[in-house]
């Protein structure tokens, strides 16, 4: 297959790469990427853009060398960043969605391997869940920060911290290289969704919040361009920056990313700066993509050649070829047809139900569909892309013994027993479904359960393959207390997805174990295993503690802690565990220093840590502090109904029934569900007052 897309790449370049330019070397030069996830080119002043002041990009590029044209592989975050770092193709290192892959970094080395290998010391630090060292990157770098601990009603993609605090710790690692030669990758989630720029930007920016969160990332940028200044690094290094996708903003239908593959989705910037003003203020033509970062920065290093499926921008790249792209999003988890395109020339072709093409160089924001004037340029086209293996190709290789594992949660192993995706929905025509989702999405945070409950049930009524609208459905009926209906739910998104997916297993795991399906519960975390370690481990932990195996949790748990990037909800987890083994001093000693790592990497509150603080200080019998403890948890997180229960508990334990009843009033009044009205009366029958739980029940029957 490799060798079937390497022919049709080369029969695709319509003219022959010029003899080479001497390509410069910087050997042992400082080397920082920089990626600002979701900017798209075409709203920054370097390539036009005239509504946005990005000062400190513009400075670089005044630096550097400006690429005019690059692109995308895939408008999703983790694929493009593997195409980044290893330079190749998502269907080369096999990374192909945000969901249900993991790279393997001893199959695929990155371009942080090899300059590691060379003697450089290389760091990550990223702002975003969707690139956990979970994802395999951890394993790519010798030091991974990706401490952005979820918190609770959030969709995995939402995680995120600010760039700002993610440089803060990129520069006191960069700070602590000392005088080898480092590699650098930093990743900012700004202007990702949701659209929230701190001042003066919000300000400035009120109409436009996507701009506005553009020129809070420059200002983050420019914090440590002026570091590396600081440090006498600046004129020595090879500094880069780009993005992994754009942003739809509306353009074709789709508000954000991930489902189309016009230009706005696929086009990135691209600035590389060269030491010593190499190249200075040059522009360059020739298109270019992310899979050519890491054979330019080996080419750059002097690192000799390796295969890759990217070229190196400084050794003379051809002024036409072809660059490929493809989203599988659309049929992974919304049960539409995948897309794949190819960027040739003046000429974007996309292939999907109904194949488009479009001139870029006359019709940049491609609004008219020239394939009927112009079919031999689209069977050109299209003939290449069948070297590249459709979506269903994408399923991980699994031994029967793990595809035991996945079968027992639903999950359908074969492609022969799928649909053929070309006979599924155009995402170009059912884009509109989207926003449905979007709809029903906004009505479930808003709390509004019985029409978002409507909506969940009518579009899938139209469309069960919704693998996203069905784990939605599922967080929501957890929410209402309703755990056997969310494992329907997340049972039938297993089935349904067009792959394995570890994260979704993963979180069947724990409402098997809400449910105490503790054997299910187990075999969910056997089969998220596979593509999400940690999180399955994290799930045994609680499984341990569910059957009061406590040896066997602290194991487990002391592992996760013990980890070099472990996250402060790591300490918070084997704080659990110590607390349940009777050794509250331990616990409080794991807790002060999970507050201590949450607040270094600027996350003032984890979710869970001031309510198990409450516990332990319950069991040293300091009952004041830990009402406080209870309230402050309360306050940074008013929906999560457990605290106001425990409170309650603690203030019947104390003697205060009017602060019991104070407490669940205020429960339902900040979580006004039928479930909140249920916990209530559980919290009264804990505590034998069976009167007033039935009365609780009978309030909370009105909102049935």
């Amino acid at each position: 297959m490799r060798l079937r897309i390497a022919a049709a790449a080369a029969l695709l370049v319509a003219c022959s790469r010029p003899e080479a330019a001497r390509a410069p070397r910087f050997a042992g030069a400082p080397v920082i990427l920089i990626s600002i996830d979701t900017l798209r080119a075409d709203h920054l002043p370097l390539y036009g853009y005239r509504a946005l002041e990005t000062p400190n990009i513009d400075a670089l590029a005044r630096d550097g060398v400006v690429f005019e044209e690059t692109w995308s592989h895939c408008p999703m975050t983790l694929p493009s960043h593997v195409s980044m770092l290893t330079g190749e193709l998502p269907t080369t290192h096999g990374v192909r969605n945000n969901l249900g892959f993991r790279y393997e970094p001893s199959k695929h080395p990155s371009i942080a391997q090899r300059l590691q290998r060379a003697g450089y010391a290389t760091g990550a630090a990223v702002s975003s869940y969707v690139l956990r060292g979970e994802t395999g990157l951890r394993e790519a770098f010798q030091w991974y920060d990706d401490a952005v601990d979820p918190s609770p009603g959030g969709q995995f993609t939402e995680y995120q911290r600010s760039g700002a605090t993610t440089t803060k710790l990129a520069e006191q690692w960069l700070d602590s290289a000392g005088a080898r030669p480092f590699f650098l990758f930093l990743h900012l989630y700004e202007p990702h969704a949701p659209y929230d720029p701190p001042e003066p930007f919000r300000s400035r920016y009120a109409r436009n919040l996507y701009d506005g969160e553009i020129a809070a990332a420059d200002a983050i940028v420019g914090e440590l361009l002026q570091h590396l200044k600081q440090r006498g690094l600046y004129d020595k290094a090879i500094i880069i920056v780009t993005s992994d996708h754009g942003e739809g903003l509306g353009d074709h239908g789709e508000l954000q990313h991930s489902i189309l593959l016009y230009t706005e989705l696929i086009r990135v910037p691209l600035v590389v700066k060269l030491p010593r003003g190499a190249r200075r203020g040059t522009r360059v033509s020739a298109p270019a993509a992310l899979d050519d970062l890491a054979p330019t920065i080996a080419s750059l290093t002097g690192l000799p050649a390796e295969k890759s499926d990217g070229v190196d921008l400084f050794a003379g790249p051809p002024a036409s070829r072809a660059i490929y792209s493809e989203t599988i999003y659309p049929y992974v988890q919304l049960g539409w047809s995948d897309l794949r395109s190819m960027v040739s020339g003046a000429f974007h072709y996309i292939d999907g139900p109904r194949p488009e093409l479009y001139d870029v160089a006359a019709d940049p924001h491609e609004r008219a569909d020239v394939l009927a004037s112009h079919r031999r340029e689209a069977a050109r086209l299209r003939e290449a892309l069948q070297a590249f293996p459709p979506p269903a190709a994408g399923d991980v290789a699994v031994s029967p013994a793990e595809a035991a594992k996945l079968a027992a949660l639903g999950y359908i192993g074969s492609s022969r027993q799928r649909p053929d995706p070309r006979s599924l929905p155009n995402p170009r025509e059912a884009i509109g479904k989207f926003e449905d989702i979007r709809a029903a999405y906004e009505l479930a945070g808003q709390r509004r359960y019985a029409e978002a409950e409507a909506r969940f049930q009518a579009l899938l009524a139209e469309n069960p393959r919704l693998v996203d609208v069905r784990v939605r459905f599922a967080e929501m009926d957890l929410e209402l207390g309703r755990t056997d209906d969310a494992i329907r739910q997340y049972e039938a998104a297993i089935a349904s997805a067009g792959v394995f997916s570890s994260e979704i297993a993963a979180s069947l795991g724990d409402a098997y174990l809400q449910a105490g399906r503790l054997d299910d519960a187990q075999r969910a975390a056997d089969a998220a295993m596979q593509g999400s370690p940690d999180k399955a481990r994290r799930l045994e932990v609680r499984i341990a503690l569910a059957r009061r195996d406590l040896q066997r949790a602290a194991t487990i748990a002391q592992q996760l802690a013990s980890a070099p990037n472990a996250a402060a909800g790591d300490l918070l987890l084997l704080a659990q565990v110590q607390n349940a083994a009777g050794n509250p001093d331990a616990a409080m000693a794991t807790l002060n220093a999970a507050a201590a790592r949450a607040a270094a990497a600027g996350e003032p509150h984890i979710f869970g840590l001031d309510a198990l603080r409450a516990e332990v200080l319950v069991q040293k019998e300091r009952h004041a502090d830990a009402v406080r403890a209870y309230e402050s948890e309360i306050a940074a997180f008013p929906s999560d109904q457990r605290t106001y229960s425990r409170l309650a508990v603690l203030y019947f334990v104390l003697g205060d029934r009017a602060a019991v009843n104070r407490t669940l009033e205020r429960l339902v009044k900040a979580n006004p569900s039928p479930a909140a009205y249920e916990l209530a009366a559980r919290t009264l029958e804990a505590v034998e007052d069976v009167q007033g739980a039935r009365a609780w029940r009978a309030r909370g029957a009105k909102l049935r």
